[in-house]
């Protein structure tokens, strides 16, 4: 078996295994994610009866801390540990997750006792930050590792099998949550984190295990010494292309996570469903993202990358039209169309995800993959931890002025949609075909035989 750190010596080219190798990373995630925005958010607000803003958040707490990406990005692309650039980085990030989990039961047993218990709080929030320091750390370079994984005209391709599986794992990940934890048990909600954590850790090792590829100098030839942490980043700030994607990239995470950690309350809220029940929620909206995935990423599996904002805009518009019909069902308590909606609001979450992630890669330079890659990485995340956060507050202030649960979920998701439309008109003003033109040599005929083959 390959050593973890041994990179490898041939140029990169388009495997689908070694693609799904890479995506299985994200089956871990999804594991130990599903705990922290899906599974510990709803036991506290809906059976233990805190309020929804420190919920949201301390879910939003990582998104928050992203800066820090920054550095773990400029570190991967400049600084090898033992001899590695990607993997020591990812398995650091990694391990600190790992160590948080265990403070996760022992939070919500101190809560249930009293849901104003500082002792509760504080375990919980060292939970979120070790976990949150452990995403940033690891997150960036896991791109680059994938990034590095094929050459440019197929990097679309492999990003879309890699967000396929984050997206499929989250959808079997909750359907089998809500089995395990039909209700509020300490006890097997501790068996569900130390499942979670068993399984995380060998899909996070098996995925990266001998994937590290050696590269050219991460620098310019005619530089002798790589740009400093200041120098690079502004030197990307500088171009107003850039600044512009910037602004598209933070406004379309901001609003497309409003409702990522209230979904489930507002299952319990309205229309007093159990654990298990608000649980499969992410299995109805993630199927639906996975096969809009699925029939996008093979649609459009011979496009360059900068081919994709069509993609992006029609999926920001189809993901933004269920969250009006979710308002509504909300408003006029129409359970019964909460699955459907939940469906079609995936299919718009699945082609906006196989666009924008596409677009990730045609927005940065081969020398500095993680720089960017972090950069862009930390404008998701801040935005998405606002959003987040923004959604609790956006939900307890309805509640406040109506004194209903039903107009006070409706506000947030018309208030999301809404702002997902504006998006779009964000999305024209980027160049991203003359900043392509720019950056990345034209295709040789070599190029386009492979950028085509199946």
């Amino acid at each position: 078996m390959a050593s973890p750190f041994k990179t490898r010596t041939d140029p990169p080219s388009f495997s689908v295994g070694r693609s799904l190798k890479l995506g299985s990373f994200h089956i871990g995630s999804s594991m130990t994610d599903l705990l922290t925005s899906a599974v510990w958010n709803r036991l506290l607000i809906v059976d233990l009866g805190a309020a929804a803003w420190p919920v949201s958040l301390l879910t939003a707490l990582r998104y928050l801390l992203s800066p820090l990406t920054l550095w773990a990005g400029y570190q991967s692309d400049t600084h090898p540990i033992l001899g590695s650039r990607r993997v020591i980085y990812v398995w650091l990030g990694r391990l600190l997750m790992l160590l948080s989990l265990p403070l996760l039961p022992l939070s919500l047993v101190a809560l249930g006792y009293d849901v104003h218990s500082s002792a509760g709080w504080s375990l919980a929030i060292l939970s979120f930050l070790l976990y949150g320091i452990g995403t940033l750390i690891s997150g960036a370079p896991y791109l680059a590792l994938v990034h590095d994984s094929a050459p440019y005209e197929r990097r679309g391709q492999v990003i879309a099998i890699v967000q396929t599986l984050l997206v499929a794992s989250f959808a079997f990940g909750g359907f089998l949550y809500g089995r395990i934890l039909p209700g509020w048990e300490p006890a097997r909600f501790r068996q569900l984190v130390f499942f979670a954590m068993i399984g995380a850790a060998l899909f996070w090792v098996i995925s990266v295990w001998g994937e590290e590829r050696r590269l050219p100098a991460q620098i310019d030839p005619e530089e002798e010494t790589p740009p400093s942490f200041r120098e690079t980043f502004s030197h990307i700030w500088a171009d107003v292309r850039l600044r512009r994607y910037a602004l598209f990239l933070g406004a379309s995470a901001f609003f497309a996570f409003m409702q990522d950690a209230m979904l489930e309350p507002f299952g319990g809220d309205v229309f007093g469903m159990s654990v298990g029940e608000t649980t499969r929620f992410n299995a109805y909206w993630g199927t639906g993202v996975l096969l809009a995935m699925l029939a996008t990423a093979y649609a459009t599996r011979h496009w360059r990358p900068e081919h994709q904002v069509g993609t992006t805009a029609w999926g920001l518009g189809l993901l933004a039209t269920p969250l009006l019909l979710l308002g509504l069902a909300s408003a006029l308590g129409m359970e019964g169309v909460l699955r459907p909606i939940l469906v079609a609001f995936g299919v718009g979450f699945g082609i906006f995800t196989v666009g924008g992630v596409a677009l990730l890669m045609a927005m940065n330079r081969e020398s500095q993959a993680a720089s960017y890659l972090a950069l862009w990485s930390v404008v998701q995340l801040v935005s998405r931890g606002a959003g987040i956060a923004m959604g609790g507050v956006i939900r307890d202030a309805a509640l406040f002025l109506t004194q209903d649960f039903g107009h006070a979920y409706a506000a947030l998701f018309i208030i999301e949609a809404l702002g997902l439309y504006l998006c779009i008109i964000l999305l024209s003003r980027v160049d991203v075909f003359g900043f392509v033109s720019e950056h990345r040599a034209p295709l040789s005929a070599a190029d386009l035989i492979a950028a085509t083959a199946d």
